[in-house]
């Protein structure tokens, strides 16, 4: 089967499981129930229950200044340094207006006020161009699989031939606007990330801008309701992202985990930051330098929690694999090369779990445990 029938296959199916009667954890928490189903209840061993870890925290770099030689040589240091040992940074001075963030913050907040019924019919689950559009609940690929404790909102941001607006929210009647807006400010971030990230490398600024071509914007907004018994679930699975780049915007409330030398750190929310992480192609496309961290969320029995994730996506198309400068006698090539659409194929059919999509990559001669 080529990968384009296995990318839709694998859409299909999952859409089909989202038919069935399973309650959204969003009308759990309405029916205020005392015990979470089994559904979500996790084997004892994988519980996030564990004392966290405190003593880290992730890099909070500013990017004030980038057209200073001597500012932009530092905060390509921070950046790239950031991205080798924990995969995830917080940048501050972004150039996005603070009052766009409380917009999107805004309308997303009114969107998951309305009532199951309006969400449903305003954005029903469809399956877009490479990923299931709508909202509802995501990555229920079988009936051994655990699930979320997490209802979301996904569909496309840009190029243009990807959006299906039709299915977008009507309410707020402010959401197309806003989302629009965003997406704009994001992508013209997402380049000048790569950019610095390329210059990282070693490599020329253009150079991750340049390979992925006319990349696929798309919007997670994920909504954490609280539940009566946190210890026993997932938010959020963990999981590393199959994107290059990924944005998130919070909305204060802390949840967001990311694991780094086998301990799990909590990321302390930063008003007017947003989060960036390294997705695994651009784990591939660094040959490993750079990584893409495993991350996961939990969740609280007072606080709803809300994140805003954009992830960039190359073209179907695109060949992903390490850049040729980066590769000699002494730093030989780690992973295979893949299209854009295999991977996805691979990462949307299989249960989300950890780093087993980029290390099923890695070349025999050379394979680990993990990067």
């Amino acid at each position: 089967m080529d990968p384009t029938s296995a990318a839709r296959d694998a859409l299909l199916n999952q859409l089909e499981r989202l038919q069935r009667p399973i309650d959204l954890v969003q009308t759990l928490h309405e029916r205020q129930v005392k015990e979470v189903p089994a559904r979500y209840i996790l084997p004892s061993d994988q519980r996030p229950s564990g004392p966290l870890q405190v003593q880290q925290s992730l890099s909070i770099i500013d990017l004030a200044g980038l057209e200073d030689i001597d500012q932009r040589f530092k905060i390509v240091s921070q950046i790239a340094q950031a991205s080798k040992e924990w995969g995830f940074f917080q940048v501050i001075n972004h150039g996005i207006p603070l009052s766009l963030l409380e917009s999107v913050k805004g309308v997303s907040q009114d969107f998951f006020g309305l009532s199951l019924e309006e969400k449903r019919r305003q954005c029903p689950v469809r399956a877009g161009t490479l990923m299931l559009e709508g909202y509802g609940r995501f990555f229920d690929i079988s009936d051994d699989i655990v699930l979320d404790w997490v209802d979301a909102l996904a569909h496309y941001i840009s190029p243009e031939w990807s959006k299906a607006v039709e299915h977008w929210p009507k309410t707020p009647s402010t959401y197309r606007e806003t989302y629009e807006k965003y997406g704009e400010e994001v992508m013209r971030l997402m380049e000048e990330l790569l950019g610095l990230l390329s210059e990282g490398l070693g490599l020329e600024a253009n150079y991750m801008y340049t390979l992925i071509k006319e990349s696929l914007l798309q919007v997670r907004i994920n909504y954490y309701p609280p539940c009566p018994q946190p210890d026993l679930v997932n938010g959020l699975r963990p999981h590393s992202d199959g994107d290059m780049l990924t944005v998130l915007l919070d909305d204060g409330v802390d949840g967001l985990q990311v694991e780094k030398d086998g301990q799990w750190f909590t990321v302390t929310s930063v008003p007017g930051s947003l989060v960036i992480n390294i997705g695994d192609l651009l784990q591939l496309v660094s040959n490993g330098i750079y990584r893409s961290a495993e991350h996961r969320a939990v969740v609280n029995t007072i606080q709803n929690r809300m994140s805003i994730v954009m992830f960039l996506v190359p073209q179907p198309d695109v060949m992903i694999g390490a850049a040729s400068e980066l590769i000699d006698e002494a730093h030989p090539r780690q992973y295979r090369t893949i299209k854009a659409e295999e991977y996805g194929t691979v990462y949307m059919s299989q249960n989300v779990q950890g780093k087993c999509s980029v290390n099923a990559l890695l070349i025999d001669q050379v394979k680990q445990v993990d990067v």
